[in-house]
């Protein structure tokens, strides 16, 4: 099959230098350190197919669209490309043409048809009052995002913890929709838009005066909607006392696991902890809601990771792994229940953690 980018595109991946660059902090590659597992390779052979010296096959797909969709490559280019958006952009340009990955096939009929791209067994509200109506012009509106409705207990934590902080927080519940953010970034814009339409008319008619998202992913790819991730309001009332902690008790070493992008919230609210040691992260080591296509078609890929994760606790002698986003927390854990192994260390949301600590 020949593939023909529009000229821009075709242009920016001929700039690629080939360096490496994009591989330091991907997370895929720093599993097994191969050289197709990182982003420089799909780069590559999308410059390749723009020249017409390959021809698209089902496997080029799945390789172009198989990766974390951390993004973090972006800031690691020496010659400015934002490797991840000309992914982005390429995957977009596929669906346009109709090439579509049979790798993204059940993440498109599983939004189609439940409205979520997580699965098709997962049922929002879960966690609230079978009466529970959403509340309009509330002081906060808590978007969960779908992983936080599967992974319920840290939704409860969530609430609480919201709660504590102000005394008017309402959310979407059942009929929250999906943000599309994901959906974005495997190039399935008009998916995309239509969700996050369809959310942007319903947060314009509850009108809250602020919306906590519990998605990180959504936070990160739709800096046009203004939205504040969780941890960044976690941060806000810490700074203005709105939560406070008492003496820290234990020894705990904390490896975090920050989700993708620029912002250094955990971070800051783990400095804020005395009496704990707090780990750096390499920089591939991050995760959210990107990583559901791996999770979702590429099982040993993801257990791979989580392995490498706890091999890095270990070797740092970590003894609780701090876990920022939802969508990350729900996905390990239920990897690790699958495979049984705990390797001795906690595993914690940062809404879980933080509520432990008010007790």
């Amino acid at each position: 099959m020949g593939i023909e980018f529009e000229e821009e595109l075709s242009s920016d991946l001929s700039r690629c230098i080939g360096c490496g660059g994009c591989n330091i902090p991907c997370p895929l590659f720093n599993v097994d350190q191969i050289e197709s597992s990182g982003m420089r390779s799909r780069i590559k052979i999308l410059s390749m197919l723009s020249k017409g010296k390959v021809e698209l096959t089902e496997g080029i797909l799945r390789h172009v669209f198989a990766c974390a969709n951390c993004g973090v490559c972006n800031d690691y280019c020496p010659v400015g490309l934002r490797p991840f958006d000309l992914l982005v952009r390429a995957r977009g340009s596929f669906i346009d043409m109709g090439y579509v990955p049979l790798v993204t096939v059940d993440i498109r009929n599983s939004f189609r048809r439940v409205g979520t791209p997580i699965g098709d067994e997962l049922i929002k509200g879960s966690w609230l009052p079978p009466d529970f109506q959403p509340k309009s012009n509330s002081e906060i509106l808590f978007f969960a995002g779908c992983w936080m409705h599967k992974a319920i207990e840290v939704a409860l934590d969530t609430m609480k913890l919201l709660r504590k902080i102000s005394g008017d927080v309402t959310t979407i519940g059942p009929t929250e929709p999906c943000s599309g953010a994901l959906l974005y970034i495997l190039g399935e814009k008009d998916l995309a838009d239509d969700s996050k339409r369809n959310l942007e008319g319903l947060l314009s008619e509850l009108n809250p005066k602020r919306v906590v998202s519990g998605c990180s992913l959504t936070a990160r790819i739709y800096s046009d909607i203004d939205f504040i991730n969780l941890s960044s309001y976690i941060l806000d009332a810490i700074r203005s006392e709105k939560i406070k902690f008492g003496k820290m008790k234990g020894k705990d070493i904390i490896l975090p696991i920050p989700s993708c992008g620029r912002d250094n919230s955990l971070l800051e609210i783990l400095k804020n902890l005395n009496g704990m040691k707090i780990l750096e992260a390499p920089e591939w080591l991050c995760c959210d809601c990107g990583f559901t296509l791996i999770y979702r078609t590429d099982r040993n890929l993801f257990s791979r990771w989580v392995q490498r994760v706890l091999s890095l606790a270990e070797e740092l002698r970590a003894n609780h792994i701090v876990i920022e986003d939802v969508g990350c927390y729900a996905m390990i854990t239920e990897t690790m229940q699958t495979k049984g192994r705990l390797k001795g260390i906690k595993i914690s949301h940062i809404s879980g953690f933080i509520m432990e600590l008010l007790k």
